[in-house]
C-alpha cells in the first residue's frame, strides 16, 4: 500500500490523466462494438425443460412457442363478435410503416396484419378462438420480426397502437415485452438521485467542497469505466439486462462509501499534524487496506454465484465483480491522487491554515462549468454562515461533554445485555417471514395496479380463466411420437389429470420423431398448484406412457422452465451459503487473528441477511405496502434473487464489520484492553459508518424509481439491509457481544497461529500517539466527523 500511495501522490497528474484516458478508451471500444447486447442464458443442463428445449431447437421451433406481446381488447359497449371500427386497417396504418416497431405480424380474431411483406396483405384465416365466450374481450397477438427486439421497440409499438383506443374500445398491453411501457418517467433518474443524496450527506460530514466532491468523482470514474466494460462483456458471454442497473447501484453506493472511509482517515491524520503525503500514505495503509479487504470479500461472494451452475447468473456475477473491482481501484489510485492535489483543503476552513494552493484548486474547479457554479454557490453559502459555524466550532472545542458516539459506546457497554437482546429480538422478528418464502416467477399480476400490463392480464383472467397464460407443453420424442394412437393415449391421459384445462389440449406432430401437445392449467402460472401439476405429470401421470424408454415425454413451457430453474438453484443454495460464509470466516479469522471475532461476524451477518429477506418476503410476497411503493400485488420471489441478494448483502455486511472491527483490533493491539478497544473503535467509526449507511440507503432506495421488479426488489432489500446493519447490528449488537466476551474476543489457538498466514488489515503506519486518559469519557478523537 505504501508504494501504491506514494506513486499516486507523487505522480498524481499521470494517474488522473491515465484514468481519463482509460475511461475514454473503454467508452470508444464499447461504442464501436455497437453498445451492450444483453441476453438471458436460462440453460439448465440435466433438466426436463432443457431436454425439451434442445429438441425444439433441433426442430427449429425454439422461438415459436409464445407470441412476443399481447394486446387485450375489451368492449365498453356492445360486443367484439365482429371487427370493431376497422381495427385491422387502422392497426396496419398505425404501426406497419414504422421502421422502429419491427412488427412481423399482428394476429387478430378477424384476420391478420402482415407487416413484413411489402404488400402488407393479410394471409391468415380468422381466429375466433381469441374471442372470449361473452364476446366482450378479444386477444391480439403481436410478433416481432427480430429474435430479440431493441429495448425501445415495445415502447414504440405501444405509443402507436394505443392511438386505436376509443370511448367504446379499451386496449391494454400485456406480456413480458410490455411490462414497463407506460411506466412514468421519473423527474430525476435513480443514478442522479443517488449522487445528489450522497452529496448532501458528504457535505454535512466534511463541511468542505473539495472533500465532498472527491468521493463522488471516484465513484463516477468507476461507474463510467465499469459500464463500458460490462457492455464489452455482453459481446463475449450472455449477460442479463439488469446487470448494468445492478452495477450502477453497487458502484454508486459502495464507491462513495469506500472513498468516504479513506477521506475520513486522511482528515484525521492531517489533524494529527502529518504532511499531506504522509497522511495519504497512512490512510491507505489503514483504511485503504480495509477497503481492499472489503472489496475482495464482495467480489468473492458475488463470484461464488458461478458455482451454482446457472448460466443466467454468470454474467451478473462477472459484471458486478468487475464494477466493484474498478471501484476499489479508483479508491486506491485516483482518490489519493486527487487528495494530493487538494492538499489541506480536505479540511474545513476552521481546521486548516491558508495555503498557496487554494487559488489553484479554485481555478481547477472552475475549468468545469457545472462544478464552477456549484463551487461558488457553496462558497458563498459558507461565507454567509461563517459566523454561525465559527461559534459552533468554538463551542465544540471548549465543551466538556463527551461526543455522541463516545456516549453511545459507553451506554451500550453499560447496558450490553439490554442492547444485545433488543437488537437480536428485532432481527429475529424481522427474519420470521423468511421461512414462508415461496420461490416462483412473478408475472404481470405483480405489476402496479395502474399499469397497462396489469390491466390487460386481469382482463384475460376474467374473460378466459386464471390459467389462460400458463402455456404448458408436452414434448414427445421417439419412434412413437407421430403415432396417432399413442398421441391419443397421451391426450386422454391429460384429460384425467386434475388442474388441466381439458378444452385447451392440442396435439401437433412436428417431425418424424417429435410431437408437441399444448395445454393450459386451470390455475394461474404463478400459483403453487400449477407447479404441483408439473411435478405430478413428471413423477406420476406420464410415467406409464414410456415404460420402455424409447419414447420419452418431457413437460415444457414457461411454468415448467421456472420450476426447474427454482429446483436447480434451491438444491445448491445451502452449499453456496456455506461456501460464502465459510470463506469469509477464514478471511476474517486470519486477518484479525481471532476465531471468536470471525465466528460472531459470520453469525450476525447471517442473522442480518435473514432479517432483510424476511422484510422482502413481507413486502414483495405478502404484499405489505407493495402497492403504495409502486411494486404491484404480492407474489412469489424469483428463484435467483435469494442467492444474488445474499451474495451482495453478505459482501456489504462484511464491509461494515471490517471497518468497525479493524479499528477495534488496532486499539486492542495497542492497549490490550478489550473494553477500551470497543469504546474507541465505536467512537471513531460509529459516525462514519452511520453516514456511509445513510448514503447507501438513499442510493439503493432511489432505484425504486427505476423499471423492473428485479432491480426494485434489490434496491429496497439492500436499503433495508443496510439500515439494519448500520443502525442495529454494528452500533448495538456487535459492541454488546464484544463487551460480553471481553478478552475472549481475541482467542486464537497457538497451533492455528503457526499454520495460518499473517495477513493484517491495519498496517499501523501512524506514529504511536497514546490516547489521552480522558478519551473514554470525553473526546476520543479530534476529528469532528465522530460527532455525527
Amino acid at each position: 500500500m505504501k508504494a501504491l500511495s506514494r506513486f499516486a501522490t507523487r505522480h498524481r497528474w499521470w494517474v488522473i490523466i491515465g484514468w481519463i484516458a482509460a475511461i475514454a478508451l473503454i467508452q470508444v471500444l464499447s461504442s464501436s462494438a455497437g453498445g451492450a447486447r444483453y441476453k438471458d442464458d436460462l440453460k439448465m443442463p440435466g433438466t426436463d425443460s432443457q431436454a425439451a428445449a434442445d429438441l425444439l431447437a433441433k426442430a427449429h421451433l425454439a422461438q415459436q412457442s409464445n407470441p412476443t406481446g399481447t394486446l387485450v381488447l375489451h368492449a365498453r359497449t356492445g360486443t367484439l363478435a365482429s371487427e370493431p371500427d376497422g381495427f385491422i386497417q387502422r392497426a396496419d396504418k398505425a404501426v406497419c410503416g414504422v421502421k422502429d416497431a419491427h412488427i412481423a405480424t399482428i394476429t387478430t380474431p378477424w384476420g391478420q396484419v402482415a407487416c413484413t411483406p411489402a404488400d402488407g396483405k393479410s394471409d391468415a384465416a380468422p381466429r375466433p378462438d381469441l374471442i372470449s365466450r361473452d364476446k366482450k374481450t378479444a386477444i391480439v397477438e403481436v410478433a416481432y420480426n427480430e429474435a430479440k427486439p431493441a429495448d425501445t421497440t415495445p415502447k414504440v409499438v405501444y405509443d402507436h397502437l394505443k392511438t386505436l383506443r376509443s370511448h367504446t374500445l379499451q386496449i391494454e398491453f400485456t406480456g413480458d415485452s410490455f411490462d414497463s411501457v407506460d411506466a412514468p418517467t421519473p423527474v430525476v433518474s435513480p443514478q442522479v438521485l443517488g449522487f445528489l443524496a450522497a452529496f448532501v450527506i458528504l457535505a454535512l460530514v466534511f463541511r468542505t467542497f473539495g472533500a465532498t466532491l472527491l468521493p463522488m468523482i471516484s465513484a463516477a470514474a468507476a461507474l463510467g469505466s465499469g459500464l463500458g466494460l460490462i457492455a464489452l462483456l455482453t459481446r463475449v458471454m450472455p449477460v442479463t439486462d439488469f446487470t448494468s442497473a445492478l452495477a450502477e447501484l453497487m458502484v454508486i453506493g459502495v464507491g462513495i462509501d469506500y472513498a468516504l472511509f479513506i477521506v475520513t482517515r486522511h482528515r484525521r491524520n492531517l489533524l494529527k499534524g502529518m504532511s499531506v503525503e504522509e497522511s495519504i500514505t497512512a490512510a491507505l495503509s489503514t483504511a485503504g487496506r480495509a477497503v481492499l479487504f472489503a472489496g475482495i470479500t464482495v467480489c468473492i461472494a458475488v463470484l461464488g454465484l458461478c458455482a451454482l451452475g446457472a448460466g443466467f447468473l454468470y454474467g451478473v456475477a462477472v459484471g458486478t465483480a468487475i464494477a466493484v473491482s474498478l471501484t476499489m481501484l479508483a479508491s486506491l489510485t485516483l482518490l489519493p491522487a486527487m487528495l494530493s492535489l487538494l492538499g489541506r483543503r480536505a479540511l474545513p476552513r476552521s481546521q486548516r491554515e491558508e495555503l498557496p494552493s487554494d487559488k489553484r484548486v479554485k481555478l481547477l474547479l472552475c475549468v468545469i462549468p457545472p462544478l464552477c457554479v456549484l463551487f461558488w454557490a457553496l462558497y458563498l453559502l459558507q461565507w454567509a454562515l461563517r459566523p454561525v459555524t465559527a461559534r459552533l466550532a468554538a463551542r465544540r472545542a471548549t465543551s466538556t461533554h463527551p461526543l455522541l458516539w463516545t456516549r453511545w459506546a459507553a451506554l451500550v457497554q453499560r447496558r450490553s445485555v439490554i442492547a444485545g437482546v433488543l437488537a437480536a429480538v428485532i432481527l429475529t422478528v424481522l427474519a420470521l417471514p423468511f421461512f414462508s418464502m415461496r420461490i416462483g416467477h412473478p408475472d404481470q399480476s405483480n405489476t402496479p395496479a395502474s399499469s397497462t400490463s396489469r390491466k390487460g392480464y386481469e382482463l384475460i383472467q376474467e374473460a378466459y380463466g386464471q390459467g389462460y397464460n400458463s402455456n404448458l407443453q408436452l414434448v414427445v420424442a421417439g419412434p412413437r411420437a407421430i403415432d396417432k394412437t399413442y398421441l391419443n393415449t397421451v391426450t386422454d391421459t391429460l384429460t384425467t389429470v386434475p388442474n388441466v384445462n381439458k378444452s385447451s389440449i392440442t396435439a401437433l406432430p412436428i417431425s418424424k420423431d417429435i410431437a408437441l401437445v399444448a395445454f393450459k392449467s386451470i390455475s394461474s402460472p404463478q400459483d403453487a398448484k400449477t407447479v404441483d401439476l408439473v411435478d405430478h405429470l413428471r413423477d406420476t401421470a406420464l410415467k406409464p406412457l414410456h415404460p420402455d424408454g424409447n419414447t420419452k415425454i418431457y413437460v415444457y413451457g414457461e411454468t415448467a422452465m421456472f420450476a426447474d430453474f427454482s429446483a436447480s438453484l434451491s438444491s445448491k443454495m445451502i452449499y453456496f451459503i456455506l461456501a460464502v460464509v465459510g470463506l469469509s470466516f477464514l478471511l476474517l479469522m486470519v486477518a484479525f487473528r481471532s476465531v471468536v471475532v470471525a465466528l460472531t461476524a459470520a453469525t450476525m451477518n447471517l442473522l442480518a441477511a435473514g432479517a432483510s429477506f424476511g422484510a422482502i418476503v413481507a413486502v414483495f410476497q405478502w404484499g405489505w405496502l407493495s402497492e403504495p411503493l409502486g411494486l404491484g400485488a404480492g407474489g412469489p420471489i424469483e428463484a435467483f434473487l435469494p442467492v444474488l441478494f445474499f451474495a451482495i448483502l453478505f459482501g456489504l455486511s462484511m464491509d461494515y464489520q471490517v471497518f468497525l472491527v479493524s479499528r477495534i483490533h488496532e486499539e486492542w493491539v495497542r492497549s490490550r484492553n478489550s473494553h477500551r478497544a470497543v469504546t474507541v473503535g465505536l467512537s471513531e467509526t460509529g459516525g462514519i459508518i452511520t453516514a456511509a449507511g445513510l448514503i447507501m440507503i438513499l442510493v439503493f432506495s432511489g432505484f425504486l424509481l427505476g423499471n423492473g421488479l428485479t432491480i426494485k426488489l434489490l434496491g429496497l432489500g439492500l436499503a433495508l439491509a443496510v439500515f439494519l446493519d448500520a443502525f442495529i447490528v454494528r452500533p448495538m449488537l456487535v459492541p454488546a457481544l464484544m463487551q460480553w466476551l471481553g478478552n475472549a474476543n481475541w482467542w486464537y489457538p497457538a497451533w492455528l497461529d503457526k499454520i495460518t498466514p499473517h495477513v493484517t488489515i491495519e498496517a499501523h503506519e501512524e506514529p504511536e500517539s497514546p490516547v489521552p486518559a480522558d478519551a473514554l469519557g470525553l473526546r476520543p478523537v479530534p476529528d469532528k466527523v465522530s460527532e455525527l
